[in-house]
């Protein structure tokens, strides 16, 4: 089985896919933090994998 790249539920699509890309994590705005946690979205990377383009 292929190693699956780790989602974060803040990502619209898996890393690497074609017209997308790093964009800052509409709910922790780019912080990576929430509370005194990490970020439930984006795993405390303060980053989500959104799609960027249109063809």
């Amino acid at each position: 089985m292929p190693d699956q790249p780790d989602l974060n539920p803040g990502d619209e699509v898996k890393p690497g896919t074609d017209q997308s890309g790093e964009h800052v994590c509409p709910r922790c705005s780019g912080t990576g933090r929430q509370a005194e946690a990490p970020c439930p979205d984006c795993g405390g990377s303060g980053k989500i994998i959104a799609l960027v383009g249109d063809a």
